[in-house]
C-alpha cells in the first residue's frame, strides 16, 4: 500500500467541490488525473456527487469500514478496470503510439482516487474513508489541495503568485 500523495487542483480537469469544503492549502501541487472522486464534508461523503454516508454516521462508528462507501467504490472501480482492459486490449494501437513516442496508459489507472476533504475534518474519519477505499480495492489516493499563492514553492524556493 503506497502512502498517499498531495496534488493540486489542475486546469485540465474540474472537481465538483460543495461550497461546505474548504480544501488545506499547500506550497506544492500536482495536475490532477482524472479518477473517482470521493469528497468528505461536515455534513457528507460523496462520490462524485453521491451521498453515501451522513459524517456523523461515519465519525460515531466504531468500524473501520464505511460499508456504502467501500461497496460503491468497488462498483466503479471494476466498470473503470474493464474499460481500462478494452482499450489495453488494443495491441496495434499501443505498439503503433509506442512506436511514435506517445506515452502508454497506465495499466493501473482505473485504481486512482481522489479525496478532497475539508481542512477541518478529524483525522479518524479521514482514516475510515481512506480504509474503507483501499478495502474497495482503490489506490493510490491522492488528496485535492489548494494553492497556497502566499508561500515560497518548496521545490524550488521561490515565492508563487
Amino acid at each position: 500500500m503506497n502512502p498517499p500523495s498531495a496534488v493540486g487542483t489542475g486546469l485540465s480537469e474540474i472537481l465538483y467541490i460543495p461550497k461546505e469544503v474548504v480544501l488545506p492549502k499547500a506550497n506544492r501541487v500536482n495536475e490532477l488525473k482524472p479518477s473517482v472522486v470521493v469528497t468528505v464534508s461536515s455534513k457528507e461523503i460523496l462520490i462524485d456527487r453521491t451521498s453515501v454516508a451522513t459524517f456523523d454516521e461515519v465519525k460515531n462508528s466504531k468500524e473501520w469500514t464505511i460499508p456504502n462507501l467501500r461497496d460503491q467504490v468497488k462498483v466503479i472501480l471494476e466498470k473503470a478496470k474493464a474499460e481500462q482492459e478494452a482499450k489495453l486490449q488494443n495491441k496495434v494501437r499501443n505498439v503503433v503510439d509506442k512506436t511514435l513516442g506517445k506515452d502508454e496508459d497506465d495499466p493501473n489507472a482505473w485504481r486512482k482516487v481522489t479525496l478532497q476533504a475539508d481542512k477541518n475534518i478529524d483525522y479518524l474519519t479521514m482514516k475510515k474513508v481512506m480504509y474503507s477505499i483501499y478495502e474497495a480495492g482503490g489506490g493510490p489516493i491522492n488528496f485535492a489541495v489548494s494553492k497556497d499563492a502566499d508561500k515560497k514553492d518548496a521545490a524550488t524556493g521561490t515565492q508563487t503568485q
